[in-house]
């Protein structure tokens, strides 16, 4: 038979139904709070991703205008708005599914840089891509701008000064 005094030993090693049930509420109460961030870390992802390619996009179109002719790039601007699948790659087809619209506008008025004259051998190339390729709205009206901008300048180096 076994002591009482050996009996009280095995039992002070072993956590107690208090300290159990305690230990579960804490660990269920951390786990709980660490789940509610999920959805809004995924949101971060997600829109993460959707700017990573919009600006492959924006890439892609900023190399078109660069390569091309000074002359030319009017044309390009010209082939109004151009969609984009979910990975950056230009959709040629109707039908398809599009994740991304976008559009090359070339700026009118000749910029002038600080410390130098407006020259027509300089001109403003501004690409807008949207992750809302249903209807894209690229106004500039209204601070609800539902694209993302970038902009550069192309210089012609070809013709004399």
């Amino acid at each position: 038979m076994t002591s009482p005094r050996a009996f009280r030993k095995r039992l002070e090693g072993a956590f107690t139904l208090v300290e159990t049930v305690l230990a579960i509420g804490i660990v269920s109460t951390v786990l709980i709070a660490l789940m509610g961030l999920m959805p809004e870390g995924m949101n971060i992802v997600r829109e993460a991703g959707s700017r990573t390619v919009g600006a492959q996009v924006a890439q892609k179109l900023i190399g078109e205008v660069q390569l091309a002719e000074f002359d030319e790039i009017d044309q390009l601007a010209s082939r109004g708005v151009r969609y984009f699948d979910d990975m950056g790659t230009e959709l040629k087809a109707d039908g398809v599914t599009r994740f991304y619209s976008a559009k090359i506008e070339v700026s009118a008025e000749t910029p002038a840089l600080p410390g130098m004259r407006a020259s027509e051998h300089l001109k403003s190339v501004i690409v807008k891509v949207s992750a809302n390729p249903v209807v894209p709205d690229f106004s500039d009206e209204g601070a609800g701008r539902d694209y993302l901008r970038y902009s550069t300048l192309i210089v012609d180096v070809e013709d004399e000064m």
